[in-house]
């Protein structure tokens, strides 16, 4: 099993959340990390397997009406084939941890989680990384892919991010960040957003958002 991955954005306690080479132009699915962030495809395009497991895992993520995390392992076979697997294993309400665990012709070329928020936690979609998974994809040196409603993002450490970081530092960061910019106004959602993407250019990694299975580059 990998390292715990998400601690998803939490609103801060005081909120009053409701209740209910140069730059590809076009790529499918990255199967290892860029040199530099300018050297990341400008799109992704998730082939259409991997995009359906991640909208069926989303769909998994409220048994009962309350979240619970879903995810998998994204790898690649020695024919090329990319697929996704180990997504038996549900996490919590707020973290999964990806099963490594993977077939000797397979290699892991990511991993995906999703992040749900049900009605008693104000029923945000849309919500980015959290700097937990920042940490992890750092420190772990592997892309990762979130799904929350029907937007989903896509984070890839580059040759420029540093070796490791303090997990715990930067998740706090973030977490600060998040709660200063929801007291500006912003919904947890935007506010996740923004303090990803800043965390993604302090770092030098390749960070995306779409939906679909297109995804853009927005950090560079």
């Amino acid at each position: 099993m990998g390292l715990c991955d998400s601690d998803k954005p939490t609103p801060p306690a005081n909120n009053s959340a409701p209740t209910n080479a140069a730059s590809t132009s076009c790529s499918g699915m990255p199967t290892s990390n860029p040199k530099t962030c300018a050297d990341a495809p400008k799109t992704i395009t998730i082939p259409k397997n991997i995009n359906d497991s991640m909208a069926q895992l989303w769909k998994d993520s409220f048994p009962g009406g309350k979240s619970q995390e879903h995810g998998g392992t994204i790898v690649q076979d020695d024919k090329g084939n990319v697929s996704m697997v180990n997504t038996s294993n549900p996490g919590d309400t707020g973290s999964f941890s990806a099963n490594r665990n993977v077939a000797s012709n397979q290699k892991i070329i990511g991993t995906f989680h999703t992040h749900p928020y049900d009605e008693s936690e104000g029923g945000y979609t849309g919500v980015s990384f959290s700097g937990a998974d920042i940490a992890n994809r750092i420190n772990l040196r592997e892309p990762s892919y979130v799904q929350s409603g029907d937007k989903q993002f896509a984070l890839f450490p580059t040759d420029d991010t540093p070796k490791s970081v303090d997990y715990n530092k930067l998740n706090k960061d973030q977490n600060d960040r998040i709660a200063e910019l929801m007291k500006t106004g912003k919904s947890l959602d935007e506010a996740s957003r923004i303090a990803a993407l800043e965390t993604a250019k302090k770092y030098k990694m390749a960070y995306y958002e779409g939906s679909n299975g297109t995804l853009q580059k927005v950090s560079c």
